[in-house]
């Protein structure tokens, strides 16, 4: 048996070898000679590993048969990697990754030779059924980095052969490339066929009318009432029409009031005016949290009652008040400098990035807004913009529906981002 074990760990060696040189033919040569010592020691139960050396086979054998044009063997092949690896698609919680890995490329291979034959029904069936077999939970990344092109490839022969039927699932296969080509580096849409398809106007109307597509974005000179309408239409249009499997925190928006005492009463503690706009924005709307506040990509205006964090204040104090005692602060600015950053910004409220970033939203004494990143890990990053501050060379430069709008840009773009993950099992916080 030993000698068996040593002959077989030599042939599927030399298959790599040749395969890595670029002699297909001579790898698979050496692979097909492994097969049947592969097959007896698996059937004896005398491999230490049995699946990643079947795995190991079935890549040589892929990739030689690809590489040697031999359609016929390349689907015979894929079929003997799904009997071999069969999976529970019902439930994949406790799939094994090598499993998962091996049937997902199986069933693209199939997918890619089934368009090819123009059988594309048959394609699309394999390629979808490839996109079912979500993250197990030994997976913590997208497993599919590989595919999304290949399933638009494959969506692609589908639409050619029947627009009609296969326009939306084409189009939407290419929309998502283009999501993931935009958030993930090494993702790519490098096929010219399909690059050529992203300036045709049947294309671009259909992203335009795209409900993600279209609410992921400001439309120019968008209000503050506009920026958290599109929130709740976007929050809608995942969590009900699109069915989201996250958490229904990620999907609020809420209120609280604030009256005109309580504006008045924090102006007289800081010394300031308030600007008309963010006056406006408390008495009409109220202290505003959209998302679960302990969520990554929330955003929060404060509200009038809290232990802390109420409504607006200086700069420093805020920040000191929402993380803590913050030693840079000390030992980078003096007592006088501190004092003129509290006096003239005002933070409002914040966007959490994540537990050690946050966009802190304030107004300057002018009456204008503008934000500034707290990273506790990355303080070199926010110093700079602080020494601006006290050299009169930062100030507010937006607007508050400006400022508004493209903080709601931001919590959508993490909204979607996170509803994506969750789709794949991928997201924490839906375990």
């Amino acid at each position: 048996m030993k000698k068996n074990l040593a002959a077989l760990t030599g042939l599927l060696r030399k298959a790599g070898v040749q395969l890595r040189k670029k002699d297909y033919a001579a790898s698979l040569a050496f692979a097909d000679a492994a097969l049947p010592i592969l097959e007896e020691l698996s059937d004896d139960d005398a491999l230490d590993d049995d699946d990643a050396t079947w795995s190991g086979y079935f890549q040589l054998r892929l990739a030689c048969l690809d590489k040697l044009d031999m359609p016929d063997e390349l689907a015979v092949t894929c079929e003997a990697v799904l009997e071999r690896f069969p999976v529970d698609e019902d439930d994949l919680d406790d799939e094994e990754l090598i499993t998962l890995a091996n049937v997902r490329t199986a069933l693209t291979g199939l997918a890619v030779l089934a368009a090819a034959r123009g059988d594309v029904d048959a394609a699309v069936e394999s390629i979808e059924r490839c996109f079912r077999l979500v993250a197990s939970d030994a997976e913590h990344d997208d497993p599919f980095l590989d595919k999304y092109q290949q399933r638009a490839i494959v969506y692609l022969a589908a639409y050619r052969s029947a627009p009609d039927r296969y326009r939306d699932g084409f189009f939407a296969s290419l929309h998502h490339l283009q999501y993931k080509a935009r958030k993930i580096h090494g993702v790519n849409v490098d096929d010219a066929a399909l690059a050529a398809y992203l300036t045709d106007p049947v294309y671009l109307a259909f992203k335009a009318s795209h409900p993600v597509e279209r609410l992921r974005t400001a439309a120019p000179g968008e209000t503050w009432q506009a920026a958290l309408g599109r929130f709740r239409a976007m929050a809608h249009e995942l969590r009900v029409v699109r069915e989201s499997p996250l958490w229904e925190g990620n999907f609020t928006l809420e209120s609280a009031p604030v009256t005109a005492e309580d504006l008045a009463a924090r102006q007289k503690k800081w010394g300031c005016k308030l600007p008309a706009a963010l006056r406006g924005l408390y008495l009409e709307q109220g202290s505003v949290e959209v998302q679960n506040p302990e969520q990554s990509g929330s955003l929060r205006l404060y509200p009038a009652n809290h232990r802390s964090m109420i409504l607006f204040g200086g700069l420093v104090d805020m920040i000191v008040n929402l993380w803590g005692d913050r030693r840079e602060f000390v030992e980078y600015f003096t007592d006088a400098e501190i004092d003129f950053l509290d006096a003239n910004f005002f933070i409002f409220g914040h966007v959490k990035n994540s537990e050690n970033s946050y966009t802190h939203l304030f107004f300057d004494r002018e009456g204008r807004f503008g934000h500034i990143t707290y990273d506790q890990n990355n303080w070199n990053k926010m110093a700079p913009h602080v020494k601006a501050m006290l050299k009169g060379k930062l100030t507010g430069t937006l607007s508050l529906d400006a400022l508004m709008s493209e903080q709601i840009d931001v919590v959508i773009d993490r909204l979607i981002d996170r509803d994506d993950e969750a789709r794949l099992n991928i997201d924490q916080a839906t375990r």
